[in-house]
């Protein structure tokens, strides 16, 4: 049997298909990578039910957010985003950082694994909630891969990483694992076709979380070049899709010392043109000091005749982020 990072389950538990994968990191960040990788479970893989969205609708809602590993309310965030859509029951999308998963699959932990600190922020009022549980319960699709475990054995198993949250199918599903900074980071890609007739477009989506820092023997990258450098690997994959591909890219890309100055943000702009006039309100407080900065991106790469645009929201829904809510649609 293969090891449990290169299955796929659906949200019920049973075998999905495989996702593929593209390894962005060079080799010599691959043995460290390969300790992580065998502390995690499976990817989780799913399609949304049946009399769910129907994707001729546009706009497109595209909500990013940073969920806190459970300190965020997931529910409450999906029902704030999919009831401000203009059209009732219109496509969402969500492109999720820091959530977990737990049930089947866990490989149990070795000395010679690698995992995260746990994060196990509870929202106020509510249990903490598995995404793929989540997914389930609410009929839709689902893209998850795990980046790292969360926590070892001082508590229950489970790990955390990106996902891609749905109200309309999601194809070709993608798994990049970008540089070995300091924790194995795992972007997600999936594609959704939106609208009908001539004003139809097939859009991939990737959701990615970069670093805050580097190892302590190259703290000097924490900087701002050990995030250029995840970057610069997830543009290389994204490079070899055909240029007239539509992306949408969002994340917590941890630019907090820069802001959009950073080299990670700048290098992603350069394919990334859209929106023309990005909202400056920060997404997060700086973990020392608790200034605001600026984290959180959604970056639009469309075809003439096509725009993207977003907004931050302005309540945290338990997270330490604040989403940002976006459109894509035509001029």
């Amino acid at each position: 049997m293969s090891e449990a990072w290169l299955q796929s389950l659906d949200a019920h538990g049973r075998p999905s298909p495989a996702v593929s994968w593209e390894i962005a990191a060079p080799l010599g960040d691959r043995p460290e990578l390969y300790r992580w990788r065998r502390a995690v479970g499976p990817v989780r893989y799913c399609q949304v039910a049946d009399g769910a969205a129907a994707p001729s609708e546009l706009p497109l809602a595209v909500a990013v957010w940073n969920a806190r590993t459970g300190g965020g309310a997931i529910r409450a965030f999906w029902k704030h985003v999919a009831e401000a859509h203009p059209v009732r029951g219109g496509p969402v999308v969500a492109l999720l950082q820091e959530v977990f998963a737990s049930g089947p699959g866990l490989p149990a932990l070795a000395p010679d694994m690698a995992w995260a600190e746990r994060i196990a922020d509870r929202p106020k009022d509510r249990e903490r909630t598995d995404l793929a549980a989540f997914c389930r319960d609410e009929g839709l699709s689902l893209l998850y891969v795990p980046s790292m475990r969360n926590g070892g054995d001082d508590g229950p198993p489970e790990d955390r990483g990106n996902a891609i949250v749905a109200n309309v199918p999601l194809a070709t599903p993608w798994a990049v694992e970008l540089p070995f900074e300091r924790q194995r980071r795992v972007a997600v890609m999936a594609d959704v076709v939106v609208g009908s007739g001539t004003e139809s477009l097939k859009l991939t989506l990737c959701s990615a979380h970069l670093d805050n820092r580097s190892r302590w023997r190259a703290a000097w990258r924490s900087l701002g070049l050990g995030r250029r450098r995840q970057m610069a690997g997830l543009m290389a994959v994204l490079r070899r899709r055909p240029r007239g591909d539509a992306i949408v890219l969002g994340g917590d890309f941890n630019t907090w010392l820069r802001g959009r100055r950073e080299g990670a943000y700048k290098l992603a702009r350069r394919r990334f043109a859209q929106p023309a006039n990005p909202d400056p309100a920060p997404t997060h407080h700086f973990e020392i000091g608790g200034w605001p900065r600026l984290s959180d991106h959604l970056l639009f790469r469309l075809p003439p005749g096509w725009r993207g645009d977003y907004k931050r929201l302005d309540q945290t829904f338990g997270s330490d982020h604040y989403p940002l809510l976006g459109t894509v649609e035509p001029e």
